[in-house]
């Protein structure tokens, strides 16, 4: 089975994650096939910089955690200690993560009709939707 693309998503949150906020959103994107959970991990950055992840299960009686269900994942485990390392550095000192690693089901039939057509993917990148209201925003106003 060929696969779409994997990402790589960490939302940071000034506190705890909110589960019960995000869950209804993230299970009607993987309810419609438009992505699926592969991994997903709580990652906090201490004040003092230390990165430490914890696993959804780990929070087991937590209504927050509980409603994210981390059954909705279908590796356990993917995202590794270097992956959590790395991309705790980008979240800011105090803050809690939720990192996700998702693949997009959506590009998966595109996929394929590109091999049958000859063609390849050579180039792929993510334009964060803050850059693009930015982009907007000013072509806008000018």
């Amino acid at each position: 089975m060929k696969r779409g693309p994997l990402e790589f998503v960490v939302i940071e949150f000034p506190e705890k994650v909110p589960g019960r906020a995000l869950a209804p959103e993230l299970h009607r994107l993987v309810d419609q096939e438009i992505v699926r959970v592969i991994d997903m991990v709580v990652v906090t950055r201490a004040p003092d910089g230390t990165v430490t992840a914890h696993e959804l299960g780990e929070y087991e009686g937590d209504p927050d955690f509980e409603a994210l269900d981390p059954d909705i994942q279908a590796v356990d485990g993917l995202i590794s200690e270097q992956d959590v390392q790395d991309l705790g550095e980008s979240i800011t000192p105090g803050a809690t993560a939720l990192v996700l690693l998702f693949e997009h089901l959506w590009l998966r039939s595109m996929r394929t009709a590109i091999a049958e057509a000859g063609g390849a993917v050579v180039f792929t990148e993510r334009i964060p939707g803050p850059v693009v209201d930015a982009i907007e925003a000013a072509s806008e106003g000018g």
